[in-house]
């Protein structure tokens, strides 16, 4: 009688665990409530937060070949205001209502189901829109300055990178502006060549004017619902 209890009790107990995991592996989007979705928005597999880094500066002819000549933007970002940078003084809050207090940019997969559920239960506002298949990654929180660039020099040094395979091509940008001075970007990349679950990690990396970013997703992990979605 006694291991007929321990066996019941260790069920509940694993029972309880799976019921308490996150909520994309605990239970579908009907049932998600807010802070469900801000978990998903905040701390998943789908959804990173990354620190730029400034590249060195560029001779005239680089910069003439990336678009910013004679935009009246200064190059670098020593260029940019404290207000772009932080947000401070520049008269309304980011996407989110928080002020960053760095320079830190957020990468979504946001062709990803989980996470346009969650944006959609979390009810953000002027969501990126494509039509058409692609994978899409967007860019939150980025100093316009840094991207008063045509959106197709923006496109020729975006990838996503995945080993022994060959690089994918961004085959469209657009530029969604948000409050506060800053800006998202949204790449589209093709599905001609698919990224599978056996592909160990992926790269995305892009120069955003005088910034560079890259940032790791992991196929393995972005499961949801018993596949692989992305």
């Amino acid at each position: 009688m006694r291991k007929i209890s321990i066996a019941l009790s260790l069920l509940i107990f694993a029972g309880l665990l799976a019921a308490s995991g996150p909520a994309w592996t605990s239970k579908p989007p009907r049932q998600w409530d807010e802070t469900d979705a801000k978990q998903i928005l905040s701390d998943s597999p789908w959804v990173k937060k990354t620190t730029p880094i400034e590249l060195l500066k560029q001779n005239e002819s680089a910069v003439r070949a990336s678009g910013l000549m004679g935009t009246g933007q200064g190059i670098g970002v020593d260029a940019l205001g404290a207000s772009s940078l932080t947000g401070i003084g520049a008269g309304q809050p980011t996407r989110r209502g928080a002020r960053p207090k760095a320079l830190q940019v957020e990468v979504r997969w946001e062709s990803a189901v989980p996470v346009r559920a969650a944006e959609l239960k979390a009810g953000e506002q002027d969501l990126p829109e494509w039509q058409g298949s692609f994978y899409v990654i967007a860019v939150y929180d980025v100093p316009a300055a840094e991207v008063n660039q045509k959106p197709k020099w923006l496109g020729k040094e975006a990838y996503l990178k995945r080993d022994g395979k060959r690089d994918l091509k961004p085959v469209g940008v657009n530029l969604l502006p948000q409050g506060g001075g800053l800006t998202t970007i949204v790449y589209l990349f093709p599905r001609s060549e698919e990224i599978t679950a056996g592909d160990q990690r992926v790269e995305f990396s892009a120069v955003l004017g005088r910034l560079s970013l890259g940032q790791y997703f992991y196929p393995a992990q972005m499961q949801f619902r018993g596949k692989l979605e992305i």
